[in-house]
């Protein structure tokens, strides 16, 4: 008799089906585990596909991997060789910026020097590649601190001293091979340079006028020295930026020398502007007197030259009517002497045998009257 009261149900089947889940899965078979004998499906494909791959056979995996792909003719080995290959190649094909330039070694010996692009080269085991920015102007400081800055006058003064070189690479191959740190160099020479054109020149100078004509000194003492080792390194321009006597009562009093050299100036350009005013004035003053002069001089000889023809002329008339010349002479005198003084005429036969009456007084009122 079925027992109804078990929890499992009625054991002989009581209408249940076969293989039913006591926890009501109603025919549903359970497939979470595999059944006895069974293996899992996704490690039995692994397996196949394994035994397969090593006995060089085909046929689709699971995997995704396709066995008619063409790198599998080449096996692992063959894929590492391309890929290789790909690489090396690759290393063959280099570029070099706008600003740089690029020097090409093998076996670390020096083979050429390329510009700007695209180049090639060998491989990389025989060939490699260096490049340098050699269009681009690098500035190094030399100075601010005490051991560098402070430098020794040809006065025997101690003058402190701050500058920058602006410089850049003009001969790659040098640079790289012919100086060990050329940047370390190139500091260690600008001191130097600068250090001998201070200890020729004076303290004064220096810090007034002079400070132009020391960069240019050292500039072109730096690049001597610089030529002669080799160092491919062109020196573009020297500043110097500080240039004063040592900390203390030292710099007040050059400070007031160069006042005084400002204030010198300033009197100088003054005083000449003056003389390039009054000068030009006086030039013109006397260009103009001696114009006079020549004038007056001109006028004076052209008179005597006239006279002296005139003479030479009455001359001539008076040899020839010698009367009559001077008579002519006589009245040209007597009229050059009266014609400017009060005259009167009388008749000579007027009043002749009685002395004649003349109110001279009355004359002259009449005359101013008119």
């Amino acid at each position: 008799m079925p027992d109804n009261n078990s929890p499992w149900g009625n054991k002989g089947g009581g209408g249940k089906k076969p293989g039913q889940n006591p926890w009501g899965s109603q025919g549903k078979p359970d497939r979470t585990r595999p059944r006895p004998g069974e293996g899992s499906p996704d490690l039995d494909n692994v397996i196949q596909g394994f035994k397969k791959l090593r006995a060089g056979g085909g046929g689709p995996r699971r995997g995704g991997g396709n066995p008619n792909s063409p790198l599998q003719k080449f096996g692992p080995l063959g894929i590492a060789a391309l890929v290789g290959l790909f690489f090396l190649l690759a290393s063959m094909v280099y570029t070099v910026d706008q600003q740089e330039e690029a020097v090409v070694l093998r076996f670390g010996k020096y083979q050429r020097t390329v510009p700007p692009g695209l180049n090639f080269k060998l491989p990389s085991p025989l060939e490699s590649v260096e490049k340098r920015k050699t269009r681009v102007v690098q500035k190094t400081t030399v100075g601010g601190n005490d051991r560098s800055s402070l430098m020794l006058t040809g006065d025997e003064n101690i003058v402190d001293i701050d500058f920058t070189v602006l410089w850049r690479i003009n001969d790659l191959k040098n640079y790289i091979f012919e100086v060990d740190e050329p940047a370390v160099a190139l500091k260690a020479v600008a001191e130097s340079a600068m250090r001998e054109i201070v200890g020729r020149s004076e303290l004064e100078n220096i810090i007034t006028t002079e400070r132009l004509n020391t960069t240019i000194a050292v500039r072109d003492l730096m690049q001597a020295t610089l030529d002669e080792y080799g160092a491919g390194i062109e020196v573009v321009e020297v500043q110097l930026q500080k240039a004063d006597a040592p900390d203390g009562k030292v710099v007040d009093a050059f400070r007031d020398v160069v006042d005084a050299t400002q204030e010198k100036e300033t009197l100088i350009n003054e005083a000449t502007a003056y003389q390039n005013t009054v000068v030009p004035q006086a030039r013109g003053a006397a260009a103009k007197i001696i114009q006079d002069a020549e004038g007056y001089k001109g006028q004076v000889v052209a008179e005597a030259k006239g006279e002296a023809e005139r003479f030479t002329l009455v001359l001539g008339e008076y040899k020839a009517a010698p009367r009559v010349t001077r008579q002519r002479m006589y009245l040209e005198t007597i009229e050059e002497v009266y014609k400017d003084a009060d005259k009167m005429l009388l008749d000579s036969d007027a009043g002749s045998g009685v002395v004649p009456y003349l109110p001279l007084n009355e004359l002259n009122k009449n005359r101013g009257a008119n």
